[in-house]
């Protein structure tokens, strides 16, 4: 049987994998929570809705359809799908809830770390596009 520290280092890594995910897909995609809104709208437009699916209601939706996926071959990324789609769905609801009782959340270490991965990523294709405007135009 594997020790309390084993286990506790295991989760750990677990967490950090799943975090750096999240970032690279924020990079790549943008904000999760919006994108959430925007699917939730859509479908709700397709379904003839009177109100629209909540961000965390179709990120729920998400991490049933990677359930079902489970019951095909076994494949780490969807267990890693489903567990970063459940965080972020507690995380949107968590948010509404505190933002119906007009609480200011703390933000977290991930906050932090999302907010600064953000920033570099803005910095890089700010100096990017300078970089490729004094190419274009010869700038010194």
């Amino acid at each position: 049987m594997l020790s309390l520290l084993t286990q506790r280092t295991k989760i750990k890594m677990l967490n950090e994998k799943l975090k750096q995910i999240r970032q690279e897909k924020e990079i790549e995609y943008g904000s999760f929570d919006a994108n959430m809104m925007s699917i939730g709208k859509a479908w709700s437009a397709l379904l003839g809705l009177q109100t629209d699916i909540p961000g965390h209601t179709v990120a729920n939706m998400f991490v049933a359809s990677k359930l079902i996926r489970t019951n095909q071959k076994y494949k780490q990324d969807t267990y890693d799908d489903a567990t970063n789609y459940l965080y972020q769905a507690e995380t949107m609801q968590k948010a509404q809830e505190w933002f119906k009782q007009d609480i200011e959340p703390e933000p977290d270490a991930e906050d932090l770390a999302m907010a600064r991965a953000k920033r570099e990523a803005i910095d890089r294709l700010d100096a990017d596009n300078k970089a490729a405007a004094k190419a274009i135009y010869n700038v010194k």
